[in-house]
Order: structure tokens, then C-alpha cells, then sequence
């Protein structure tokens, strides 16, 4: 129905600006109206079962909703308790004003533990039982039913969410599921798949337990992630196809930088060979300067003369390639527009942008498994003193000389401390390998050359001073003029942007930019999280000539005590060369869609499976610690969720509802009091004592379990809250 209404929307905003409004408006309410009958459907299905299961067994069902009736009144203002109601036969059938569930009142059954000892009178008919001491209740009430009965009246509705939540992930995939192959667009510098040696260009088709030949690049993430916060400390196996065979791997999970609390191996998304449709450039960019409007969404099919291979299994690899390790050299790129038209651009190198300074080189922190590097005997915490006949190296001059390198390379490395150190010379012979990541965008803030086998982390320690190429003694100001000026030895501690001169920098129309530029605002501080190659980069963005106050430490020295100095430096070009040019590639999709009824249920089954033991595996690492409050979603997270997939489609939509379907099975039969599987703890008690449980011990595991779960939705709702802040 979107997609259907999306169709429509071009000819309505033709009409006028009122009718592009309106049309607009009419859009975001089939939008919202979809989401709601999407999460109602959901919560419908699930009363529904208990509701056929009750009416099965002779059962009175009072009322059936969707959504709490409860009152609501704020000072003198009552509120209604219902969006709609109407009553059929005995059964009252609404839709309440607290859409945070749904339930079937049952006669002699109620989860308020307030009426429950009126209910129990209710369903009295006076009469006594066989035995004298058991009143005889009415036979239509939920309590008269035998045990059994019961139990699968209080299972009823889990087993319809779960029914349902294959049904709805093998209707998607009747229609054709968009997604995000798990093919290795490149390996993290540094990071445990390229210290493994993993190739980019493969495909994923195994990871841990869970193998899939279209295996989405979402559910090897979602593995990953859910195995290395389950075992931190063991490998995961991970199995790469490529176009001559597969590769099999053992990787230790890590620590993602901006989140300690996640875990990843180093893996980037493949991106298509068709530039993005949106941002087809960096601002800032030469291909900013090179490309235009017209180019957004056209296909790169040659770069150099080399065509790209659509049959391979990532097309694009060999061109990031090639792009990454020419930093240097222009690079011709020949493009087939969507209207069928070819044309050929240029993309010149991109000159840096820098503060005026050149970084050390850190201690070497990985190596490649077996790689060259490991080979000719380079060592983890080797510092580099020499590269080739550079006797003053600093870090990003040495990845851009590296990078593209085919001769052996000549390393004076230092190794060990004080009296103990020593100099080696080490000579490294370059392998092929492909460099489909810049070796500076690590978000560690490792950088890595791929064909030499090793990484280091630069330093923020100033190595030498480059002034700017300009006669304007403003732009060299800050720089080695005097005591308080940047001098090498001193270390980068933060860079920071005027407020006043940043609103003259932010586009109003570039959320992402904006946000960005925020971060010099506020004070970028150099650290774990923060790191140096992630400042370089976002220098990049700011125009030639930009004024930022820079603060080092100086340490201490001819008798004076280490000092902090801030200074005024201004952005300038550089002799460096960046790798990335700003070509802004879009990511690669891929359609899974079912050929017959018979496999859309076997992919829904296995989505739904698959959805189930996500939910069971999240629950048994709650009380290890192992989840934060940060990967617990509530009512406000839902429907944002919801939002975004129903905006996509149908078929996301449907697979968002099979999640939230395995979700609401389980967490409804966990054993608290209050829900299903509460109810269904009771009920087992009966059936091995043959008797019902003490009923006030009944009351009192109820209200227990009622304000457990009220506490537990103020935490959620109070974490959505904090989250959209």
C-alpha cells in the first residue's frame, strides 16, 4: 500500500504547493496507520489465540481488546478509556487507550490482583462439591476447567505469535527480501579479520553455528556480536567463499572503540559499483569538483581502462583497490548514467588538509598472520626509525609510501626498552594484497598497510613542523614562531572550533556535516575514542584557511616544567595526498525471494527460528551482565523501529513483525507473575499437587510480579526517552 501510494505521490505534488502539502500529509498518515495495524496485528493474533483456545473449551470471554481500558483522569479532566467498542453475544470487543498490550477477560480470571478475591466469589454458584470442602464454581468460568484445559488456553497465545511470526517472514520473502549480502567489502585496519589475513571480495557464508550460502551481512553481524558478548574470550569460526574456493578462519573478537560493551571482528559492508543516489560526493572533495547532479546514481564501469567485473562476487573490490593504492595519481572513471549515457571523468588526487604538522609513528600493534611482515621478522612493539632512506618517517607520509609499494622495504626498527633495546634492520618483501579500505580509517586509530603485513597507532606527538606553502604570515601563525607557538616534541591534546565561525561552515541542509563540525564545538579531545586518524579526517571537511585553536603539552625541558600551550593554527593543504577522494558509493543489495510456497515457508521458519533464539540468547546474558541498558528497546523503540522498516516496504515490515511476534512469545511465557507464563507456573504447581496454590500466596506473587513488571517499563520507557533526546 506505501509503495502503491509512493507511485501516486510525484503526480499529487505536481498539482500545487497546497497538494504537495497535503499529499505529504496524507502520506505520513498511511504511514502511521500501517504501523499501528502492523504492532496491533501482532497483539491481536496473540489474544486472539487465547480467546479461540477458551471458547473451545465452553469458556465465557467478558471482553476482548486490544489495548488497556484503564481509567485516566488528570485533576477534573476523565479521559476515555477506549478508542471504540461494541459488544457481540456475551463478548464485550474494544480497542483500549493504552496501546501497551491487549487481553481476554475470562470469567473467574483476572490479572488485577485487586478484583481477584471478588472474582473468585463471583464465579460461586453457592452449591458445594462432591468433597465438602471445594465450592462449586460455575462451569463456565476459566477455574472450573480442568488443569490441561487451562494450559493450553494460557499457551494459546504465544503459540499463535509464533505461528504468525513465520507467516509473516515467509510472506516476505514471497514478496522478495532487499538485503545486504555478507560479502567482505573490506577488513578493518588492524582488526582481527586483517590480522588473520582475510581477503575482501569473499563471501560470508559461515560464521559460529550458523551457515547460509546467502548469508545477510545483518545476521553475521548479529552473530558475531551476540557470540563475542557471549564468550569474549573464545574464537569464532568463520568460513569465506571466494571466487576459487572458501576459506576457513579462527578470529578473536575485540572491543569496538566507540563501544566498549560491543564486539567485532573488523568487516565492512560491500558497497555497489553504482554511485550513491543522495551524496554522490564528499563536500570538500575533488569529486565534489569532478561529478555533478547528473552523475548521482550512475554505474561505474570502467576505472583506467580496466572494466569492472559484474560477475564477481564484490565487482567493486578491484577499483577501491586500485583508488586506495594510487593515492598519488589521477584516476579515470568512465560512467553509464541512468538514462544510458556514458561519459568519462577524471579524479585527481585529494590533497590533505592538515594543521601544519607531521605525527611519530607509534609502536607496531598488529601483524598479518604469516604475512611479510611476520615473516621477516617485524616484531609487535618494534618502533620504526627508518623506511628506506627516510631517516625522520612520520605516520602518514609512511602509509601513503607504502601503500602502492612493490620493491622490498627497508625497516630500522628499535625493539625493547632502556639498556636492553636494540636497532635492527628488517627488509620486507610487499605480497599482493588487495587494499579495498584506506589504510587511515581504522576507528581504532591503527593505520595499515595490507601489502607489508603490519600496523601502528600515530602518536599525537608533533614529529616536525610543515609550514604552508602561502606568503601570508597569518596562515603560519601557531607554527614554531616562538615559545607559544607548536614545536616538535609537543603532543596534540585537543582541537577546537569557534561557535561563531562554525554557523558560516554548516550547510542548512547537511544534517550529517552539521553534526560533525559540532564535535570541534564541543572540544575534540584526542583519546582511545577520539583518536588521531578520526581528527585528520574530519579536518577535511573545513575550508583552506579555517582558524582552529589547538592546545599541546610541552614537556619538560631546559630546566622548565612540562606546560600546556594553546595557539591559534589555520587549516592549509598539504604535500600529503589523502586516499579517500570523496567518491561516495552506494551499498550493495541483494533480493532473496521465494520461488514457491514450499520454500517461503521454509525461509520463514527459518527467520522465525532464528528470531526465537536471538531473544533466548539475549535473555540468558542478562543476568551474566553481559547486556547493557543500552541494548534494551521499550514501547518508544518499537514503533521508531517500526517506523523506519514500514517506510521501507511491505517485506521489511513483515520481517520487523516476525521479530516482535518471537519477542512477545517469549517474554509473555517468562515465569513472572502476571503474564502467561506466570499464570502457566501456577497451573503446573496444580497439576503435580493436585490442588491449586495457597490463595494468597497466589496474591501475593501477583503483586510482585505486577510491580516488577511497572518498574521495568518506567526503566524502559525512561532509556526510549533518554535515547531520542
Amino acid at each position: 500500500m506505501i509503495d502503491w501510494f509512493a507511485d501516486l505521490m510525484p503526480l499529487a505534488a505536481a498539482v500545487s504547493d497546497d497538494a504537495g502539502f497535503l499529499s505529504t500529509l496524507l502520506y505520513r498518515i498511511v504511514l502511521w496507520v500501517q504501523i499501528a495495524l502492523g504492532i496491533g496485528l501482532v497483539i491481536f493474533v496473540h489474544e486472539l489465540g487465547h480467546f479461540v483456545a477458551a471458547k473451545t473449551f465452553g469458556v465465557k470471554c467478558e471482553k476482548f481488546y486490544v489495548g488497556f481500558d484503564v481509567p485516566l483522569k488528570i485533576g477534573p479532566i476523565k479521559f476515555p478509556r477506549t478508542l471504540g467498542k461494541f459488544r457481540y453475544g456475551e463478548t464485550e470487543y474494544g480497542i483500549g487507550v493504552i496501546p501497551l498490550g491487549g487481553y481476554v477477560k475470562m470469567l473467574g480470571q483476572d490479572d488485577d490482583p485487586r478484583k481477584q478475591e471478588a472474582e473468585a466469589k463471583r464465579i460461586r454458584t453457592g452449591e458445594e462439591a462432591e468433597d465438602a470442602e471445594t465450592p462449586r464454581l460455575d462451569p463456565r468460568s476459566f477455574p472450573a476447567k480442568p488443569v490441561w484445559q487451562r494450559m493450553i488456553i494460557i499457551s494459546a497465545g504465544v503459540v499463535m505469535n509464533v505461528i504468525t511470526g513465520v507467516l509473516f517472514a515467509a510472506i516476505a520473502y514471497g514478496y522478495g527480501v532487499s538485503y545486504i549480502p555478507a560479502v567482505v567489502g573490506g577488513v578493518t585496519p588492524g582488526g582481527p579479520a586483517w590480522q588473520a589475513g582475510i581477503e575482501p571480495g569473499g563471501r560470508v557464508v559461515s560464521v559460529g553455528s550458523w551457515s547460509d550460502p546467502e548469508m545477510h551481512f545483518r545476521e553475521m553481524r548479529m552473530e558475531i556480536l551476540t557470540k563475542g558478548l557471549e564468550y569474549p574470550d573464545e574464537p569464532i569460526n568463520l568460513a569465506v567463499q571466494y571466487d576459487d574456493g572458501v576459506q576457513d578462519y579462527e578470529l578473536r573478537t575485540q572491543a569496538d572503540p566507540q563501544r566498549q560493551d560491543a564486539r567485532m571482528v573488523g568487516l565492512a559492508m560491500p558497497n555497489s559499483s553504482k554511485i550513491a543516489e543522495e551524496t554522490y560526493a564528499a563536500p570538500e572533495s575533488v569529486a565534489a569538483e569532478s561529478l555533478g547532479p547528473e552523475d548521482a546514481g550512475a554505474e561505474v564501469i570502467a576505472f583506467d581502462g580496466t572494466p569492472i567485473k559484474q560477475d564477481s562476487i564484490n565487482p567493486v573490490t578491484p577499483m577501491m583497490d586500485y583508488l586506495y593504492r594510487h593515492p598519488g595519481k589521477p584516476v579515470e572513471l568512465r560512467l553509464r548514467r541512468g538514462d544510458g549515457t556514458e561519459r568519462t571523468v577524471t579524479l585527481p588526487p585529494q590533497p590533505a588538509k592538515s594543521l601544519g604538522v607531521r605525527y611519530a609513528i607509534g609502536p607496531i600493534v598488529a601483524l598479518v598472520a604469516k604475512g611479510p611482515a611476520a615473516t621477516a621478522g617485524l616484531k609487535i612493539g618494534d618502533r620504526i626509525r627508518q623506511v628506506n632512506d627516510d631517516v625522520s618517517p612520520d605516520a602518514y607520509g609512511v602509509a601513503e609510501q607504502l601503500v602502492g609499494v612493490q620493491e622490498p622495504v627497508k625497516l630500522v626498527v628499535e625493539r625493547g626498552e632502556g639498556e636492553s633495546s636494540e636497532t635492527l634492520e628488517i627488509t620486507i618483501k610487499p605480497v599482493e594484497s588487495l587494499q579495498s579500505i584506506a589504510p587511515t580509517s581504522s576507528i581504532a586509530g591503527e593505520v595499515a598497510i595490507n601489502s607489508v603485513g603490519f600496523a601502528y597507532r600515530p602518536l599525537p606527538l608533533v614529529e616536525s613542523i610543515v609550514l604552508p606553502k602561502s606568503d601570508d604570515a597569518e596562515s603560519a601563525s601557531g607554527l614554531a614562531s616562538d615559545e607559544n607557538s607548536i614545536q616538535p616534541g609537543d603532543t596534540l591534546e585537543w582541537v577546537e572550533l569557534d561557535e561563531a565561525i562554525s554557523k558560516d561552515l554548516i550547510p542548512e541542509d547537511d544534517e550529517h556535516r552539521a553534526a560533525l563540525i559540532e564535535q570541534l564545538v564541543e572540544r575534540w579531545e584526542i583519546s582511545p575514542i577520539r583518536p588521531l586518524n578520526s581528527l585528520r579526517e574530519l579536518i577535511q571537511i573545513l575550508p583552506t584557511g579555517t582558524p582552529l585553536t589547538v592546545a599541546v603539552t610541552r614537556p619538560a625541558r631546559d630546566g622548565e616544567k612540562a606546560k600546556v600551550i594553546s595557539t591559534t593554527v589555520r587549516v592549509a593543504e598539504d604535500e600529503l595526498k589523502m586516499f579517500d577522494r570523496g567518491l561516495v558509493l552506494g551499498q550493495r543489495q541483494a533480493m532473496q525471494q521465494a520461488g514457491s510456497v514450499q520454500q517461503a515457508l521454509s525461509l520463514g521458519l527459518r527467520e522465525g527460528y532464528r528470531r526465537f533464539t536471538d531473544v533466548i540468547r539475549f535473555l540468558k546474558m542478562i543476568p551474566r551482565g553481559q547486556i547493557k541498558l543500552r541494548h534494551v528497546g521499550g514501547p518508544l523503540e518499537i514503533v521508531n523501529i517500526a517506523k523506519n522498516e514500514a517506510e521501507k516496504g511491505i517485506a521489511p515490515q513483515l520481517m520487523f513483525l516476525t521479530m516482535l511476534s518471537m519477542n512477545l512469545a517469549i517474554l509473555n511465557f517468562l515465569p513472572i507473575p502476571a503474564l502467561d507464563g506466570g499464570h502457566m507456573m501456577f497451573l503446573i504447581y496444580e497439576l503435580v499437587a493436585g490442588k491449586r496454590a495457597n490463595e494468597q500466596l497466589e496474591f501475593r506473587l501477583t503483586v510482585a510480579g505486577l510491580l516488577t513488571l511497572l518498574m521495568l517499563m518506567a526503566v524502559v520507557f525512561a532509556n526510549d526517552i533518554i535515547r531520542h533526546l
